[in-house]
């Protein structure tokens, strides 16, 4: 019979691994007009996603009441 692999976690050495990061790829100050262009580019598509959502919940429901007005 083979013997199980065991795990060894050693909270010495897993620590503070998740702030070992590679920082060569990031800047260290983080060019503010880019940023806010990326802002409103997300605002301004969640603003016609969130409207499209609301006119076809919108024409959905005119739909139904437009049914039952029939019958």
């Amino acid at each position: 019979m083979k013997n199980k692999e065991r795990v060894i976690f050693d909270i010495g050495q897993e620590k503070f691994k998740y702030l070992q990061r590679d920082v060569k790829h990031r800047p260290k100050n983080p060019n503010m007009f880019e940023l806010n262009q990326k802002l409103n580019q997300t605002k301004k598509k969640n603003f016609y996603t969130n409207t499209k959502i609301i006119s076809c919940a919108l024409l959905g429901l005119w739909f139904i009441v437009l049914i039952s007005m029939r019958t």
